[in-house]
């Protein structure tokens, strides 16, 4: 990053390539980082100690520190599993799965056979084809 910041500082909104303004950047970066990673409950930090948290941990490894953001604040032990599964699709993983052309009537077909049904059904939305997999796979339903 170092490299890039100094052939391009435009793009990183710098004021000067010099070392103190990239090292001012950099110190911001790593600041906001380690804010957004501790509002997620990802890692504690107290004064010049960092350690991480048990789902901190577990992000490291499976899922991205938005989605264990997203389940430790809306994942209660009153949670119902439709509510589950609606948390569970809404899962940043799933922004990338693509809604090929074509998939339109086999995802009008899941959504005939869902057991849980959703307020919006945007049948481009790929947390919308997730939820319908999901519902079919959880039941163990034949398509």
């Amino acid at each position: 990053m170092y490299r890039r910041l100094t052939q391009n500082p435009n793009y990183y909104n710098l004021q000067g390539v010099s070392k103190s303004h990239i090292s001012g950047y950099l110190s911001e970066v790593v600041e906001n980082t380690l804010s957004d990673l501790e509002s997620s409950k990802c890692v504690s930090v107290n004064d010049l100690d960092l350690s991480p948290i048990n789902i901190g941990l577990i992000a490291s490894y499976y899922i991205s520190y938005t989605t264990i953001k997203r389940f430790s604040s809306l994942i209660t032990s009153k949670t119902k599993f439709k509510g589950l599964l609606e948390i569970l699709a809404a899962a940043s993983e799933y922004d990338t799965l693509l809604v090929r052309p074509g998939e339109e009537a086999i995802i009008r077909k899941l959504i005939s056979h869902q057991r849980f049904s959703s307020e919006k059904l945007e049948y481009g939305d790929p947390h919308v084809k997730a939820n319908l997999l999901l519902q079919v796979h959880f039941s163990r339903q034949l398509v």
